[in-house]
C-alpha cells in the first residue's frame, strides 16, 4: 500500500512525501514563496494524469 504524508511548513508551504518522491506545494507571494506549484495546479495535474 502506498502512503502520502503532507508536512506543513511556514507561509502556506507544504511538502508532499510519497513512498518514492517528494515535492513542494506553495502559494505565490505575498502569501507564499512560490517554491512549487500551488494546490490548484497540483489538482489540475492530478486530473490530467
Amino acid at each position: 500500500m502506498q502512503s502520502v504524508v503532507i508536512k506543513s511548513h511556514e507561509r502556506l508551504q507544504h511538502v508532499v512525501v510519497t513512498d518514492t518522491h517528494a515535492l513542494v506545494a506553495d502559494e505565490p507571494p505575498p502569501e507564499g514563496e512560490n517554491l512549487g506549484p500551488n494546490p490548484y495546479e497540483l489538482l489540475l495535474a492530478a486530473l490530467g494524469t
